[in-house]
């Protein structure tokens, strides 16, 4: 099992991990209102009742593009709250998925009010193609109990685990460490997210923490880098530098390595959800620590908005980009559940599935030329040759022919 080293904890202070009073700059809203037409209290944080009205008005706001979906419900009665926001949400289509989830430690609060910014604005002001190729699942908070452990009324109180005192980011399965790395029965929140992401077919995803400012890419639990290292670490410089941009003053977005780090690097964990993501599930997640400070000030939001609005944009549009394919039967047309991989290049499940209610699949990759194999229990492989630009978009329709019976090659036989 990975601990978190000694030395580390003794640094924590130092490297900005210190945590304010409890109480200080957690302002919170207690009611719905019009902020210039926005539903989000600009300096302060919702109570749990006013949360759970503002993920409920966005979807009748915008029902179109928008709807509320319960994951679940914890024995305390806080409820798993997701929007899906797309372009026509009502009508299912093969789309890239996306999931964005924050507050997972209870007492890293930016992220909480983060997402509500982002699904507004993604429902408000996005103007351009995001909402008509992307499906965006946006979870604004994880771990509700860890968040309002006395109640709803304040975050003062937040602590980091659930209620359980179980720290949610070492409680998943881990492909080093087994499938109970720290030794605890799943939670309830844990399985409510891996049963999500058994249901759907996300493959790109980000999960926002508190306590650094930094872009965390895989793995966490290996110290070999992951297949598509080039392109993880090219993302990850792309969100840092936009933020640093955005900040203006240079100050922003510049722990470890200029906001950037590979996990282990770091410090290796096992039992994260980046991983469990990774690895069960093909979906290239990371981890985003948003703010120094875990116990994010109410009165910096609005900054803090400025700085990763465009980051986290560019981030929801890089499932726009890299191989969109679809598998399909030649005779037919019927999608097929296909397997998509890059021999010579992949390993550790970074190959992927295609979803077998469309046929489609997503494989984002760093610039360069490919030979992409695809398989199909009844078809015959077809290999497939591809130039790739990983700020574009490749489009592939690949067609499988079944394979022929024994008793069908006897008679082209004779």
């Amino acid at each position: 099992m990975k601990r978190l080293p000694l030395l580390l904890l003794l640094l924590l202070p130092i490297l900005g991990f210190a945590q304010p009073p409890a109480s200080i700059g957690l302002d919170m809203a207690t009611s719905l209102q019009d902020y210039d037409g926005s539903l989000i209290p600009p300096r302060a944080y919702p109570t749990y009742e006013l949360y759970e009205r503002i993920m409920t008005e966005l979807a009748a706001r915008y029902p179109d593009n928008c709807a509320l979906e319960e994951w679940g419900v914890l024995p305390s009665g806080h409820r798993i709250l997701t929007l899906r926001i797309t372009k026509n949400v009502r009508r299912s289509v093969g789309k890239p998925q996306v999931l964005l989830t924050a507050a997972m430690h209870g007492d890293e609060t930016a992220g909480y009010w983060l997402m509500l910014k982002l699904a507004e604005h993604l429902l408000r002001a996005e103007p351009g193609r995001l909402l008509e190729d992307t499906e965006i699942f946006i979870n604004p908070l994880a771990n509700p109990d860890g968040a309002f452990p006395r109640g709803g009324q304040s975050l003062a109180g937040s602590r980091r685990g659930n209620s359980q005192g179980v720290d949610l980011n070492r409680n998943y399965p881990d492909p080093d460490d087994g499938a109970h790395p720290d030794d605890y029965a799943y939670q309830p929140e844990t399985r409510i997210f891996m049963e999500a992401a058994r249901r759907h077919s996300f493959d790109l995803a980000l999960n926002l923490h508190g306590g650094a400012e930094v872009f965390n890419y895989p793995w966490d639990t290996y110290r070999q880098r992951h297949a598509d290292n080039d392109w993880w670490r090219r993302i990850s410089r792309d969100f840092a530098s936009r933020a640093q941009t955005a900040s203006g003053n240079g100050r922003y977005f510049q722990g470890r390595h200029q906001g950037v780090t590979n996990g282990h690097d770091w410090y290796p964990i096992a039992g994260s959800r980046q991983d469990y993501m990774n690895y069960y599930h093909r979906c290239r997640e990371a981890t985003l620590e948003v703010t120094k400070a875990k116990r994010f000030p109410a009165r910096e939001l609005p900054s803090l908005w400025k700085y990763t609005r465009t980051a986290l944009l560019g981030y929801l549009n890089e499932a726009r980009r890299g191989v969109h394919g679809y598998v399909v039967d030649a005779n037919t047309g019927k999608p097929l559940k296909a397997h998509v991989s890059i021999p010579g290049h992949d390993y550790a499940n970074s190959d992927v599935f295609t979803d077998p209610r469309y046929g489609n699949f997503y494989r984002f990759l760093s610039t360069g030329t490919y030979q992409l194999q695809v398989s199909s229990q009844g078809y015959e492989t077809e290999w497939v040759s591809l130039n790739v630009k990983d700020t574009q978009r490749t489009d592939l329709r690949i067609e499988l022919r079944p394979r022929m019976k024994p008793t069908e090659l006897a008679v082209r036989k004779r």
